[in-house]
């Protein structure tokens, strides 16, 4: 009886617990479906001696942040299996598709997103302006398999909605023979 008087007693504390603790609310990034990052091709370029993949990322609603709005990217970091990090020949963005600006390919951590990863990233150290698309590009010298679940974070301006994790469709760890 001793034993069993224990038990509930237990169970009740623990039950009381668990009510207690779900009345706080964790902080709430934005939703991981709100800005959109959508694969365009991954082509072979054979007169570059390239396989270049290619996105578009886009914000559907842009504002301050407040009432359903999404504050512009701040950039992009892009974490890549250690076989396509080793055949990365370059890595560029663009705002129209068309004109293509340079980025370093170095990996390294990014310490705005420290709180998502702390992996090495790519970065891309620019960001979206209002609704207007931001295309990246990568040219490496191996040819992987798409990953329909690959992921890169997004940081976003003013540290409203801080760091988030996107999944999309991206480079794979595996390359094609």
């Amino acid at each position: 009886m001793k034993h069993f008087f224990k038990l509930t007693i237990l169970a009740s504390v623990v039950t009381a617990l668990i009510f207690g603790l779900s009345a706080f609310k964790a902080k709430q990034t934005s939703n991981v479906d709100a800005y959109s990052i959508q694969f365009l091709s991954a082509s072979s370029e054979v007169s570059r001696g390239s396989h270049d993949w290619t996105w578009v990322l886009t914000n559907p609603n842009p504002g301050n942040g407040d009432n359903g709005t999404l504050q512009d990217v701040s950039h992009v970091s892009f974490p890549l299996s250690a076989l396509a990090e080793a055949a990365l020949i370059s890595a560029e963005y663009s705002y129209d598709g068309i004109n293509w600006i340079s980025v370093s390919i170095s990996m390294d951590r990014d310490p705005a997103i420290k709180q998502c990863t702390s992996v090495d990233v790519l970065k891309f150290d620019v960001g979206t302006i209002g609704s207007a698309p931001l295309y990246f590009r990568l040219a490496l010298a191996e040819e992987f398999a798409v990953n329909p679940y690959a992921n890169c974070y997004i940081k976003t301006g003013g540290g409203k909605n801080g760091c988030n994790t996107y999944y999309f469709a991206g480079i794979g760890g595996v390359k094609v023979d």
